[in-house]
C-alpha cells in the first residue's frame, strides 16, 4: 500500500508470498497495553514497526511487575514482538528532526500518550501532515481528543466502569467485576488498528493520509452490542447475569463432582433435547425429557430457576471427563471452563500454532500468543523477540535515514538517543 518497500530487508524473493503489511512502516510511540497490543498485529501482520521510546528510561511496563525473565518484564516480552526497537528524545531539536525525517519514509504515526503531548512537541498531525500529506497518525486515548473528559488520565478498569462492562459482568446481587481480559485496553488496540487498515486502503484510492482518533470508551459503548441495543430499545437497564442468559435457557456453567465447571449452552430446542436425553441417563432424572415446564423455549424461560436447579444436582454427579465424554456423544454444546494453563495446552489451540516462541538475546526462549489471522498465502510464523531499548538504532539510522555512524555516536552522547 505503500508502494514499494521502504525496507530493503523486507524484498520478497520472486515466487515467495509477501506477508500482507509487508511494507508498510510504522513509527510506533505508544506505551503498556492497548497501543502496543494494537501495534504488535500491525508486526504479525508483516509490517515494520519502529518502537520509538524515551532513551535511558523506555516503555513503562519494562518495570512492569510481577515477573522477570533475566531482568525483562514478561508483561514488555508478551505486548512487542515483530518491533524494531529505536530510542528517540523526542523534547530535543535533534531529536524531532529524527522523527520528522522517519515520517517522510513511514505509513503510520501511532501513538497513545494523553491529547496534546503531540501538539506541544510540534509533533502532531496538522503539522506532519504539511511536510507529509501521505501520513497516516492514529492516536489512543481514554476519551478521544474532544469533549469535556479529554484531558482525563484514563486506565482499563475506569473504562470498563464507565463504560457499563462491569454494570454486567459477576453474578446478579454481588458487586461489580472487572472482565477477566483487559477489554477496556485491549478494545482500543483492535480497534485502532481497523482504522488505520482502514486508512491505508483509503489512501490508496486518494493519495492522502488521515488522523484517527480511538476513544477507549468509544470502543466500550460499542462492544456493548445486543445488551446495550437492548436497552436503547426497551429502557431496561441489564444486570449481570454470571454465566447464564436471561433469554436463551438453559446457558450456564456448572459444577462437577471434582470442582470443576462444564459450561453449556443449549438456547435451540434441539440443542435442549439433546441436552435433557443425556441427563436423563443419569439416576433420578428420567422424566426431564418429558418435563411439561421445559417443553418449549418460553416455558423454560418462565421455569429457569427450576431448570437450573436440576441441573445443578445432575453435573455433580459425574467428573469432567465422564461429562466431556457424555456430552459430546449426546451433541450438546459444551465446554470445560478453562484456567489459562488448561487453555494454552488445549491441543486444538496448539494445532493453531496459537502459541509460539521467541528467542530473545537476553532472556532466552520464551512463549507468547500466536496471531489468530490465519490466512492462506501469507501467514506469519516467524515470531521476532521484543526489542532490547534502543536495539536497533544503529541499523535504522544509518540504514534507513543514512546518518554515518559518527552521527549516530554523537546522537548517544548528546542524549539524542
Amino acid at each position: 500500500m505503500a508502494g514499494q518497500p521502504h525496507n530493503p530487508e523486507m524484498q520478497v524473493s520472486p515466487g515467495a508470498a509477501a506477508l500482507p503489511l509487508s511494507g508498510v512502516r510504522v513509527l510506533d510511540l505508544s506505551q503498556a497495553l492497548a497501543g502496543p497490543f494494537g501495534s504488535r498485529i500491525f508486526g504479525d501482520l508483516g509490517a515494520e514497526v519502529l518502537k520509538i521510546e524515551q532513551p535511558g528510561v523506555g516503555d513503562s511496563s519494562r518495570r512492569f511487575p510481577p515477573y522477570f525473565l533475566k531482568g525483562e518484564s514478561a508483561y514488555f516480552l508478551g505486548m512487542n514482538r515483530n518491533k524494531k526497537g529505536l530510542t528517540l528524545n523526542l523534547k530535543s531539536e535533534k531529536g524531532k528532526e529524527i522523527f520528522r525525517k522517519l515520517v517522510r519514509v513511514s505509513d503510520v504515526v501511532y501513538e497513545n500518550f494523553r491529547p496534546g503531548v503531540m501538539d506541544r512537541l510540534g509533533l502532531d498531525y496538522g503539522a506532519l501532515k504539511e511536510m507529509y500529506p501521505r501520513i497516516i497518525y492514529c492516536s489512543i486515548s481514554g476519551f478521544g481528543t474532544s469533549g469535556p473528559l479529554k484531558d482525563r488520565p484514563a486506565f482499563d478498569g475506569m473504562i470498563q466502569a464507565m463504560g457499563g462492562a462491569m454494570s454486567v459482568t459477576g453474578f446478579k446481587g454481588g458487586p461489580p467485576a472487572l472482565q477477566g481480559f483487559p477489554m477496556g485496553d485491549l478494545g482500543g488496540g483492535l480497534y485502532a488498528v481497523q482504522g488505520v487498515l482502514a486508512a491505508l486502503y483509503a489512501r490508496e484510492q486518494t493519495g492522502l493520509g488521515q488522523e484517527i482518533s480511538i476513544s477507549l470508551l468509544d470502543v466500550q459503548i460499542a462492544l456493548q452490542a445486543h445488551v446495550g441495543q437492548l436497552f436503547l430499545v426497551s429502557g431496561k437497564v441489564p444486570q449481570p447475569i454470571g454465566s447464564s442468559h436471561e433469554t436463551n435457557v438453559p446457558i450456564g456453567a456448572f459444577q462437577t463432582r471434582d470442582g470443576s465447571y462444564f459450561q453449556i449452552s443449549c438456547p435451540t430446542q434441539k440443542f435442549y433435547e439433546n441436552l435433557a436425553q443425556v441427563i436423563s441417563r443419569l439416576d433420578g432424572f428420567g422424566d426431564l425429557p418429558c418435563d411439561p415446564r421445559f417443553a418449549t423455549p418460553e416455558l423454560r424461560i418462565k421455569h429457569k430457576a427450576e431448570l437450573d436447579e436440576i441441573l445443578a444436582k445432575a453435573f455433580a454427579t459425574r467428573g469432567p471427563e465422564e461429562w466431556a465424554e457424555a456430552l459430546d456423544e449426546g451433541q450438546v454444546p459444551s465446554a470445560k471452563v478453562n484456567n489459562l494453563a488448561e487453555a494454552l495446552s488445549n491441543p486444538q489451540v496448539l494445532h493453531r500454532k496459537m502459541v509460539v516462541e521467541q528467542d530473545h538475546p537476553v532472556s532466552g526462549k520464551y512463549k507468547s500468543a500466536g496471531s489468530p489471522i490465519k490466512m492462506t498465502q501469507t501467514e506469519n510464523e516467524t515470531f521476532n523477540p521484543a526489542p532490547l531499548l534502543g536495539q536497533h538504532n544503529q541499523e535504522v539510522l544509518t540504514g534507513l535515514l543514512d546518518y554515518s555512524p559518527e552521527e549516530v555516536e554523537g546522537f548517544k552522547r548528546e542524549g539524542v538517543i
